[in-house]
């Protein structure tokens, strides 16, 4: 999946609104956080700065509409060492190794939400990873996105759920 590939789809749905419409919901925001972490992942740049005014210059809609994906991106890759260690003790029987790159940027994604953004239910950021993974990846990955989330979710939240 190039940055363009990334792209079109949310470049499209923006342009087909009026001025009434413009703003960006949440999910196209998690997606093109997913796609920039993929992104990232898979380009191995030197700069999640310059992968964003990439991806900005291609969009050509305005910057601020992606406020929240650029956080959630950019939140995430900060901690990926921190968040890879999570995953890596979620996973039963599992290589890390093995996760498919678009997964591993769907849970680096939903784990940085998960332990760094309080403000977001944890089932909300479950549903929205699974419902990535079913638009993104393979019939398997809502499985193993869901066991793995669900453990984080048990072992953060014991007695009490958010």
């Amino acid at each position: 999946m190039t940055l363009a590939v990334c792209a079109a789809p949310l470049r499209a749905k923006f342009f087909a609104m009026d001025d009434a419409q413009s703003n960006i919901s949440r999910r196209d925001n998690r997606v093109l956080a997913m796609q920039l972490i993929y992104a990232q992942e898979v380009s191995r740049r030197d700069s999640f700065e310059s992968l964003w005014e990439d991806l900005v210059d291609m969009l050509g809609i305005p910057e601020e509409k992606y406020n929240f994906a650029k956080s959630l991106a950019l939140g995430a890759l900060e901690r990926v060492r921190e968040i890879d260690k999570r995953l890596g003790a979620m996973l039963i029987r599992w290589n890390f190794n093995r996760l498919a790159k678009v997964d591993l940027a769907i849970l680096r994604l939903a784990v940085y939400e998960m332990l760094y953004c309080e403000n977001i239910p944890h089932v909300v950021t479950i549903n929205e990873a699974i419902e990535l993974g079913k638009q993104y990846s393979s019939d398997d990955s809502k499985r193993i996105i869901n066991g793995i989330l669900d453990r984080l979710r048990q072992d953060q939240c014991a007695p009490a759920t958010r």
